[in-house]
């Protein structure tokens, strides 16, 4: 990567082995943040062992890995500040309704940091990807 029009970009690597490294840092961060989110659901389901709803991994592709999910055989997942989340909030006493809100506001920032850094593991590794094919074609 010594063509200087790269430098321009503004990547946060300046060749293939800091993007391959970065990569790395992303798979790390990647498995912190899962574990810090398996830990929250841990939390909840812990605090809240009989609530009618609690914070669930998804494992769609979406990005929002982690949802408010029903209790029981209908278990949906739902936004917590929808017209359907507030009623299950309804449910619960004001004090523990505070708690609840308060694993929400996790949700979400995990949401964010594990949102951002995926979206960013996947595009490295499809550009490390382009660039070895590239390389094959030129070879």
């Amino acid at each position: 990567m010594s063509e200087k029009w790269i430098g321009l970009l503004e990547l946060p690597f300046r060749n293939l082995r800091e993007a391959k490294a970065q990569l790395e840092e992303l798979e790390r961060r990647r498995r912190k943040l899962q574990q810090l989110g398996r830990d929250m659901v841990q939390e909840f389901r812990e605090r809240f062992p009989t609530a009618p709803a609690y914070p669930a991994r998804y494992s769609d592709r979406t990005l929002t890995g982690y949802r408010w999910r029903r209790a029981g055989h209908n278990a949906v997942s739902f936004d917590i500040t929808s017209d359907a989340g507030r009623a299950v909030l309804e449910q619960v006493p004001a004090d523990v309704r505070r708690v609840w809100l308060a694993f929400e506001r996790r949700r979400i920032y995990l949401n964010m940091a594990l949102a951002v850094t995926d979206y960013e593991r996947i595009r490295l590794r499809d550009f490390l990807e382009r660039l070895d094919r590239l390389r094959a074609v030129e070879t």
